[in-house]
């Protein structure tokens, strides 16, 4: 019998990659990877002992016992060639996370949006209330060393990912459903009602022990979760939900909220420095798992009012952009929906201020399936600048490139800008220097770059 020590994960600078990485050098395994550029996330893997290549190469995965593979990579990687040739075992990264989820109390958080967000807020509550979780997280804290950690404690916290239907490997003993949107369709035959029979049979994975906590206020949420056989808890702003957030307000500080608990007819109220009615929905997720894992409300309370920021989750990063009254905000958010959310809090935040949008497209097939809802967000957007399309290793899709959208929203927004790069984009910003404005910069590819050029400035 073959025992497994050496690991090789391709594409293991990716933000769920990573993560598995750091846990298995902390098991005792001997971690490899590829990649194709140094970052900050490689930097620290190799400080921990992973050695990492900077090429794809066949002699990678030489004498190696098994490979991860990250759903960006393609088959036509001459390390999976490779691998294959000499029969070393492969398998997806969810695969992985499985078999890591089956060494503790697991938790997966699930959903189109918000998965980051919640499983960072969990991560902080437990080890607030020093529990010690183990979590592999898809986004970064600042106040944790990294988006990983094997902790001593009793919970593992993780995200499951639909993009690619691999968070059907997972078998979790409980399981949170932010919201169902029309992202990744590409992977269920461009149709929503295929997506939802997935999160569907996800939700059957979870044991009748077990327990799903499901955001209340998503009619698509709903739909998966009638007549499911299984536990199920609801949380939202809607009166139907067994948790049901009231008493919200918000400035640029935070937010404050109630939530009240039908079973018992508490009332509880929480402060968070997260902003955004979406950001309080994820916030409450968090909550209602950590009371249902045994932690007081006021130890709940405690945590979430120290401080806690999610990189690039509506994150406030200036109040004096180019030395004037203006504000920055990065986010993360990439789908037209999320775009929305987030014009429609700088609106509820800031009234009184002016809004550039800043906002670069993530992969060519996201573009074209949205196409229109991207038109029709951007182009509402008073001032506008438009990145080239991210492609997250993707070929471009003649047709539907920023070139192409920018031609759309022109026909309705005129002053609409495109530009090429970071820096392109960084200038262009300089002819909105102006005082009582609010900067939004916003996708998932480098915007963040972006945006780390008005850090302490």
């Amino acid at each position: 019998m073959n025992d497994i020590k050496k690991i090789h994960l391709i594409g293991i600078g990716g933000a769920g990659m990573s993560g598995i990485a750091e846990i298995l050098i902390n098991l005792g395994y001997i971690v490899s990877g590829s990649d194709l550029a140094k970052t900050p996330i490689t930097e620290r893997l190799v400080s921990l002992g992973a050695k990492i290549s900077f090429k794809h190469g066949s002699k990678n995965v030489l004498n190696k016992d098994l490979i991860v593979v990250s759903s960006a990579i393609l088959k036509k990687n001459p390390e999976v060639i490779e691998a294959k040739r000499l029969k070393i075992p492969i398998i997806k990264r969810a695969e992985m996370l499985a078999n890591l989820m089956m060494l503790k109390e697991s938790v997966a958080i699930a959903g189109s949006h918000g998965k980051t967000t919640i499983t960072c807020i969990l991560a902080h509550i437990f080890s607030f209330n020093k529990l010690d979780p183990t979590y592999i997280i898809g986004g970064k804290v600042e106040s944790f060393a990294s988006n990983a950690k094997l902790g001593k404690g009793d919970h593992i916290f993780t995200e499951a990912d639909e993009s690619d239907g691999s968070f059907l490997l997972l078998r979790p003993r409980k399981a949170v459903i932010a919201n169902i949107d029309n992202d990744h369709l590409e992977t269920y035959n461009n149709n929503i009602e295929e997506l939802k029979k997935s999160f569907k049979n996800f939700c059957l994975n979870i044991p009748f022990h077990g327990r799903i906590f499901a955001n209340g206020d998503s009619s698509e949420v709903l739909d998966v979760i009638e007549n499911l056989p299984r536990n199920i808890t609801s949380y939202g702003f809607s009166e139907i939900n067994d948790f049901q957030i009231s008493d919200f307000s918000q400035n640029k500080n935070g937010s404050e909220f109630s939530l009240s608990n039908k079973s018992n007819k508490k009332k509880m109220k929480f402060k968070t420095n997260m902003i955004g009615r979406h950001n309080v929905s994820n916030t409450v997720a968090a909550i209602i798992v950590a009371l249902d894992e045994g932690i007081s409300y006021e130890d709940i309370k405690d945590s979430l009012e120290k401080f806690i920021v999610i990189e690039r989750r509506f994150q406030l990063i200036s109040e004096k952009v180019f030395n004037k009254d203006i504000v920055l905000i990065d986010d993360y958010g990439h789908h037209p929906n999320e775009l929305g959310v987030s014009i429609n809090t700088v609106k509820e935040v800031w009234p009184e201020r002016k809004l550039l949008v800043v906002f670069q497209p993530h992969r060519y097939t996201r573009t074209k399936a949205l196409f229109q809802e991207f038109i029709d967000i951007l182009a509402s957007c008073e001032n506008l600048i438009l990145l080239e399309v991210y492609p997250a290793s993707e070929s471009p899709i003649p047709n539907y490139e920023s070139e192409n959208l920018i031609r759309e929203i022109h026909k309705k927004n005129p002053s609409a800008v495109l530009v090429t790069g970071i820096e392109e984009a960084y200038e262009a910003m300089s002819d909105f220097i102006e005082d009582n404005f609010v900067f939004l910069t916003q996708g998932a590819g480098n915007t963040s770059l972006l945006a780390e050029k008005f850090k302490n400035k």
